[in-house]
């Protein structure tokens, strides 16, 4: 077939009949909750190579893409919390969807492409500023370190390191990110090589945060950053 468009409710997949798929989320219809439509806006526009893939499937519900672990650090950092799947493409032609995705599954097969892990990142992650303002902290990346600043309203015991509290990027080996839901605060938090197994709320850890009001989408996109940094 080569290349196709294919649009959806959720935005439309470009295949350049080649290699490479371009996700445009502009202009679609509004998510269901307000995290949903902010991550679509922000997204704008993703870059996906077809080695970033496991396996394209078509049913009823539409075109998914489903990526390869460790392909994307969005999708890796956001461990499924995200309700909108921004690989998910509902309400599309059926007969245009099968041909897109025959297309791509013989690509898949002609590069052998594994369906194993990736070992690298195979997608860039969304642009995210070195400074993130949250509820009772201020994060920033800076000379490979990342630092917290805690703020006056921070719980006692999230200042036992230390206020500022600085960590070697090279010293993180975890990055972890949770909307807001219904009365739990979003947060994103870090796992260190020191890191205890049994460790406190977000409200009370050193290494989390606790995201504004509305600013989830900011600390998802900061920390699939974050996680590019320490798995290159």
């Amino acid at each position: 077939m080569g290349s196709g468009e294919l649009t959806s409710t959720n935005g439309t997949v470009v295949w350049d009949g080649i290699g490479v798929l371009r996700l445009r989320y502009d202009g679609t219809r509004a998510g269901p909750d307000a995290l949903t439509s902010s991550l679509r806006t922000r997204l704008g526009e993703r870059v996906l190579p077809v080695e970033a893939l496991q396996a394209v499937e078509v049913g009823p519900s539409g075109l998914k893409l489903v990526l390869r672990d460790g392909a994307d650090p969005l999708q890796s950092v956001s461990g499924g919390h995200v309700v909108m799947d921004p690989y998910d493409f509902p309400e599309v032609d059926p007969a245009l969807a099968e041909e897109i995705a025959g297309d791509i599954r013989r690509t898949l097969v002609r590069r052998d492409v594994p369906a194993t892990a990736a070992t690298r990142w195979l997608l860039a992650p969304p642009a995210a500023p070195d400074r993130l303002e949250g509820r009772d902290v201020t994060l920033s990346v800076a000379n490979g370190r990342l630092t917290f600043a805690y703020k006056r309203s921070a719980r006692r015991k999230k200042k036992a390191l230390g206020n500022l509290w600085s960590v070697p990027l090279s010293d993180i080996v975890d990055v972890e990110w949770t909307p807001a839901q219904r009365r739990a605060r979003g947060f994103l938090r870090v796992t260190t090589s020191g890191t205890p197994v049994e460790r406190p709320k977000p409200k009370h850890d050193p290494a989390a945060m606790l995201t504004e009001p509305g600013g989830d989408v900011d600390a998802l996109f900061f920390a699939a950053r974050v996680l590019t940094r320490i798995r290159p």
